[in-house]
Order: C-alpha cells, then sequence, then structure tokens
C-alpha cells in the first residue's frame, strides 16, 4: 500500500513539475517572440518588477519540487530499511519467520493448494559445529547454507528461515520430480562447499510433502504434516 501511494505521489509531482517547465516557457516565449510586448515589459517599472517576481516564484517552486523528490527518495530508502527489518532475518540475510506468516495467511487464503509442495530443511550437524567450532562458525554454516537454499530456490519458489535452525520452502505446480530437482540442485551445492570449506562440512536433513497426493484443503494442515514427517 505504501509502494502504491509512493509512486502515486511521485507521479503527480513528476505531472507537477512538468507542467510549471511548460508554463515557464511558454511565459518566456510569450513575452520575448512578442517585440511590443516585450519592449512594453522591459520600459515599464511596474510590469517588470511583476515580471521579476513571477519568474523567481517560477523558479522557487521548481526548487521546491525538486527538493520534494529529493525528500520523497529518502522516505522511499527508509521505508525499504524498515521492510527489510521487518521482512529479512538480520543473521541470513534471508526471509524471516514473519515473512513465513505472510506465507501462511496468503495460503490459507488461496482456494486451491492442490498443487503446492512443502520441504523443511534442517542443518543436521549445527549443534555438532557450535560444539566443535564455536558459535561464530555456527553463525557462519547458517548463513552459508542460507545463501546456497536461497539461490537455489530462487528457481523454484519461496524459502523463509521459520526458526532458528528451520527452512520453510514452498513451492507452486510442485510434482515430485520438481521437488527432487530442487533437493537434488541443492545437495550439489552443498556438496561443492564441502570441498572447499576447509574444517567443517555441512549435513542437511530435508522433509518433503506434495498436496498432489494428499489433497488437503488447508495450508496449515499440509504445514503440520510436514513437520510430522520431519520428526521421523
Amino acid at each position: 500500500m505504501r509502494d502504491d501511494y509512493f509512486k502515486s505521489y511521485k507521479m503527480f509531482k513528476f505531472i507537477q513539475l512538468a507542467l510549471l517547465v511548460i508554463f515557464a516557457i511558454c511565459f518566456f516565449l510569450f513575452i520575448f517572440l512578442d517585440e511590443n510586448l516585450r519592449t512594453s515589459v522591459f520600459s515599464n517599472k511596474v510590469l517588470l518588477t511583476i515580471c521579476v517576481f513571477l519568474w523567481a516564484f517560477m523558479l522557487y517552486s521548481v526548487a521546491c519540487i525538486i527538493m520534494d523528490f529529493r525528500l520523497l527518495e529518502g522516505h522511499i530508502v527508509h521505508d525499504h530499511v524498515l521492510k527489510r527489518a521487518v521482512y529479512v532475518d538480520t543473521l541470513t540475510g534471508i526471509p524471516n519467520r514473519f515473512s513465513c506468516d505472510q506465507i501462511f495467511e496468503k495460503y490459507e487464503a488461496e482456494s486451491d493448494i492442490s498443487a503446492l509442495g512443502c520441504a523443511l530443511i534442517r542443518i543436521d550437524n549445527l549443534d555438532e559445529i557450535n560444539q566443535t567450532y564455536g558459535r561464530s562458525n555456527g553463525n557462519i554454516a547458517l548463513k552459508d547454507f542460507s545463501s546456497m537454499v536461497e539461490r537455489i530456490s530462487a528457481y523454484y519458489g519461496f524459502v523463509g528461515r521459520n526458526n532458528g535452525n528451520e527452512f520453510l520452502v514452498v513451492i507452486e505446480n510442485c510434482s515430485a520430480d520438481k521437488m527432487n530437482k530442487f533437493a537434488d540442485a541443492l545437495q550439489k551445492e552443498i556438496d561443492m562447499y564441502n570441498k572447499t570449506s576447509g574444517s567443517y562440512a555441512i549435513k542437511i536433513k530435508i522433509a518433503k510433502v506434495l498436496n498432489e497426493s494428499l489433497m488437503l484443503k488447508d495450508f496449515r494442515e499440509l504445514v503440520a504434516k510436514l513437520y510430522g514427517y520431519a520428526k521421523v
């Protein structure tokens, strides 16, 4: 909603500036192309003073509109920073729990979720990394894994950090083949990372659920099913 407001306000200011510039150009042309009028203006101090004040006001208006544009850009940047703070996980840089909640609300409102597929991914050895190499390295592992899963999921669907060591993936129009391709691509990325990471390797545990086989009507039931599979 705020984005729409900013766009509308920016367009309004742009139109306002364009009309002011067009009026100023027409005003100058009207005076300077008419020799008699130009002579009258420059020979009449009162008329010249009025024109000078009018030109100064137009220049002032242009300056004000340009300043409005700068302030608007500042608001847009500030709004972007606030949105990032709300929707993005500060440690990993990927969508956070609140973003996951927004996904829940989106699909709760959907009448047809029959083609959805979901995956729940955990770093299976995160506790081991924390204990052996320290929590700072555990955080690095979380960040690096988040970058990998976000990069791969960009071709498939949504991914968010739903909890400390839980990553929720939601894929639309998801078949078993599509889900397996996602899981295989992610594992290849992890294998490449493990070859160059040095001290520790990342191991994951992934649970998958396809609604094309379950045909559930409620998205929360689908996710509950997913968590049930994750505990097995």
